[in-house]
């Protein structure tokens, strides 16, 4: 288990590639945390040393102090969208409790790509959005819509209904994507939201 110091903020997960790909650069400063041999690793023991570790930090310890920085850790580069002259395509990386469905294009990147151009975003089959809007408000009850989240991603959703269930739209998985060359033509769910510019 990690434990990373970045840009003012501590954050504590497993050793699995996340850390990297949630900051989206190597962490500044990262220890590993000691886990007991003959202890049964459930989620309970792991929430117990991380809250003995943040602990510790709160407590005026340093990190270096708290764990063993002699460590080296799993990395995972961040998704990012694919690009053309005219279109973009992006992951959905994320379906919160809502149903919202979070695509891996960030609001920079689309104006980048964008230029002032007109533009469709297209997800399914034949499910299309043209506008932006600021809230989910902008749209009738039961409408689709996109907008870019507070952290500033791509959002699918419906106003006060479930985009991921209706549209049968399904998070990104390393594992579905080296599988998906196997049966991508029979799946009912889609992990891909194109957008065309004109």
């Amino acid at each position: 288990m990690l434990l990373a110091e970045h840009n003012g903020h501590y954050i504590g997960c497993a050793d699995n590639g996340l850390l990297t790909m949630i900051l989206e650069e190597l962490p500044q400063k990262v220890v590993a945390l000691t886990l007991d041999k003959n202890h049964q690793k459930n989620t309970l023991y792991c929430t117990t040393v991380f809250s003995k570790a943040f602990n510790e930090i709160i407590n005026g310890k340093t990190i270096e102090q708290v764990g063993d920085s002699a460590v080296s850790i799993q990395v995972k580069n961040p998704l990012r969208p694919l690009l053309g002259n005219d279109w973009m395509e992006g992951q959905i990386i994320f379906i919160d409790n809502f149903e919202n469905v979070i695509v891996n294009i960030t609001r920079e990147e689309f104006e980048e790509q964008r230029r002032g151009r007109s533009f469709k975003i297209v997800f399914k089959r034949d499910e299309v959005i043209d506008r932006i809007s600021d809230t989910y408000a902008d749209v009738q009850e039961g409408e689709k819509l996109a907008l870019f989240n507070s952290a500033a991603y791509l959002e699918i959703a419906i106003n006060k209904g479930n985009a991921a269930g209706l549209f049968g739209l399904q998070g990104f998985s390393e594992k579905q994507n080296q599988a998906q060359h196997q049966y991508l033509n029979n799946r009912l769910f889609y992990q891909t939201v194109k957008v065309y510019f004109e």
